[in-house]
């Protein structure tokens, strides 16, 4: 009775953060840091090289985000520079700023560039990986009966790796292939759900670093409805 009461709880907050979010157009929040973050304002600018810039506003905070103009889900912390998040805090005349520019360090993500062939006997084996700035890294290799890696998860992120960077998975005709998409300290996911009628609406969330490494975590962001000025 009392997990069912909890997850009845749950459902409950949830319908109503997302009721909170539709009955207040536009809107834009999420949480920072594991506290709640919410926009006093927010609005959308269409950039010239086919890319928009969505920005939420306190009265002391800027969370700012550039993505292609476009639905779809864009990473974040990549080699792209054009398309990224920040995060900008004004105390007593001091700026600080936060943004997920690709950064050294452990592997968040990685994405498949080339199946290889021979690893039949490895779907499911965690393997040793070669090649890149680190090292380190081992992923769990999904494959097909005919030996070319679908996919991979990882299972130990290594150290010192950069975004870019093109790794081998060790075994079979050590031929296939990932490009690490970003790290742990500077990643994210944008996903632009809808545009319509000079509006936009989607989720983010992402890690961001200042100059010195300390990292921020923008978590469960909801935009909707967020206008083109």
């Amino acid at each position: 009775m009392k997990k069912f009461f909890s997850i009845l709880s749950f459902a409950l907050i949830f319908v109503s953060c997302e009721n909170d979010i539709k009955t207040n157009t536009p809107a834009f929040q999420g949480e920072k840091d594991n506290v709640l973050w919410k926009a006093n304002e927010a609005r959308v600018t269409v950039n010239n090289d086919g890319t928009i810039t969505l920005n939420g506003y306190t009265d002391f905070e800027v969370v700012s985000v550039r993505v292609p103009n476009a639905v779809g889900k864009y990473d974040l912390g990549t080699t792209d520079g054009g398309v990224f998040a920040s995060y900008s805090y004004t105390n007593s005349g001091s700026v600080y700023y936060y943004e997920t520019i690709g950064q050294i360090g452990p592997t968040n993500k990685v994405s498949l560039i080339d199946s290889g062939s021979g690893y039949a006997s490895l779907n499911g084996a965690i393997v040793q990986t070669t090649s890149g700035t680190g090292n380190g890294l081992q992923l769990k290799l999904t494959v097909l009966p005919n030996g070319k890696v679908t996919g991979a998860k990882i299972t130990s992120k290594g150290i010192d790796y950069s975004p870019g960077d093109i790794i081998t998975a060790v075994g079979g005709n050590n031929d296939a292939t990932f490009e690490i998409v970003n790290t742990a300290s500077s990643n994210g996911e944008v996903e632009i759900q809808k545009i319509e009628n000079g509006t936009f609406t989607g989720t983010v969330k992402f890690n961001a670093t200042d100059d010195d490494g300390n990292v921020l975590n923008f978590n469960k962001g909801v935009f909707y409805k967020v206008p083109v000025y």
